[in-house]
Formats: structure tokens, sequence, C-alpha cells
């Protein structure tokens, strides 16, 4: 669902000039615009959650234990690529806070060990054209990537079939009544700004903490001890299991703490 809703609003999305004025477009103009970005919005998120969700339930069950080490590090490298689909599409909003997130995304890049200048380079480029690259990684690379990873792996998470409909059909009900996060106009002065949930306790970390450690070593900390788990062995894993826990803990607890703190900062 969000890959169709997704297909549709590429081809009325430009990617360049006034990207904000081509959103506002499709809200307006295009018939059923602002549902379709409600429903893609919607299983966007939906895809993150239960993304996430599984990996945590496959922690707790000790499935690393049953498949193989290598594939268990590729079902893995999913998750970071969920995060960066939201996000590069919470950017191509064009609005402030999709701006803002991208700059904060760029620089972060930057703080990367070896290749954070090239790797920056690679997911924007400041200019006129900054919304080309998140564009290209949103609507071609990044699924492309997801789906190659998930090709061996989707049966087995994929709901069955007389589930399918019933889960369509409430995503789809429920994007006629969701409101969607107001966007902000790129020249509207406004100092509140906040990027997508999961980004939030990143963001607040970044007032305290350096940002190689608070935009690159804490989001990494869970995902590294996370794949360790298939190749430890003897009486260490329980420790490393317990570890990875609380790791998946602390985020989850500082994402709570960061949504309730950050709107009141200015």
């Amino acid at each position: 669902m969000s890959i169709c809703s997704g297909v549709v609003l590429a081809f009325h999305y430009r990617p360049w000039g006034d990207v904000f004025l081509s959103v506002s477009r499709i809200n307006g103009l295009l018939s059923y615009g602002h549902y379709l970005r409600s429903l893609h919005y919607l299983s966007g998120q939906c895809f993150l959650i239960f993304t996430l969700i599984h990996l945590l339930v496959c922690i707790w069950k000790g499935r690393y234990r049953t498949i193989p080490s290598v594939d268990w590090v590729k079902l893995l490298v999913i998750l970071p690529l969920a995060f960066l689909l939201v996000l590069t599409g919470f950017i191509l909003k064009g609005d402030k806070e999709g701006i803002f997130a991208a700059g904060v995304m760029f620089h972060l890049a930057r703080e990367v060990p070896l290749m954070g200048p090239g790797l920056a380079q690679v997911l924007l480029r400041p200019g006129e054209d900054f919304f080309l690259l998140p564009y290209l990684h949103h609507i071609v690379i990044l699924p492309f990537l997801v789906l190659m990873l998930l090709a061996r792996h989707r049966k087995k998470i994929m709901p069955r079939g007389e589930m399918v409909w019933p889960l369509l059909a409430i995503l789809s009900l429920l994007a006629l009544v969701y409101p969607l996060p107001a966007d902000i106009p790129p020249h509207q002065d406004r100092t509140v700004l906040t990027g997508p949930w999961f980004f939030q306790g990143v963001q607040f970390l970044l007032r305290y903490v350096p940002a190689f450690w608070a935009g690159i070593a804490w989001p990494l900390l869970p995902l590294g001890l996370t794949a360790a788990l298939a190749f430890a062995r003897g009486p260490h894993w329980r420790w490393l299991r317990s570890a990875t826990v609380v790791s998946w803990i602390a985020h989850g607890a500082l994402i709570v703490l960061a949504w309730g703190l950050l709107p009141r900062f200015e």
C-alpha cells in the first residue's frame, strides 16, 4: 500500500524548485491528494513500527540462534533502511521541519569516521537540487534494498491471506480520518522545530552531547549489540542479550522523554 500510494504521488511531486508548493498542490488540486498522502504516511509508519516490533520479538524469542549469522545481520539492516525511508519521506515534505531534518542528517553524516564527507554528499547536496537525492533514495534506492533483503524472509513475516484484506481495509479507513501533521511553510518564523518521532531522541541528545556520540554512536549501539547476538557463544550470550534489551528500552524511553520535552524548547 505504501508503494502503490507512493507511485501515484511520485508522478505529481517535483523534487526541484518550490517543493513546498508542489506538496501543497497535491493536497489542494490533485483528486484525493490529501487522502493519498495520509495513506502513504500511515502505511510507511506501520511498516517501520511493525519492522521494529518484529525485530524485538525475534530478540525476545532468541531467533538469532536458529538462523545463520549472516542472514540475521542482513535482516537487521532492514531496520535502519526503514528509518531512512521514513526520514527521507519527512524531508520531502519540503516544509521548514523537513528542511531542518535534512540539515541535521547532512551534518550527522559528516561525523561518520573516514567516510563522513562522502556519505553526506551521497545523502544530500545543498543547493538547487536540495531534494533530488532524498527523492531518489526514497522512491528508488531504499525500497529496492528493502525488497531485496526481504526477498527470502517475506513469506515468514507477511500476514496470511485471510488477514491481508482486513488490515488493508482498516488502514484505508484510518487514512480518511487521520489528520496529517501540519506542514510549516519554509519561510515562516518559527523557532520550535522537531524531526520525526524516532529522531527526537537524537535531537534531544544533540543539545547536550557531541554530534558523533548523539547522532552516530547512540543509534548504532542497539543495532551493534543486536547484530552481535548471532555470533555470541558460551555463557556470555545471556549478558549480551540483557545489554541488548536494556539498550532498546533506553532508546524507547529517551524518545518518549524527548517527545514530551522538545516542543517546550525555544
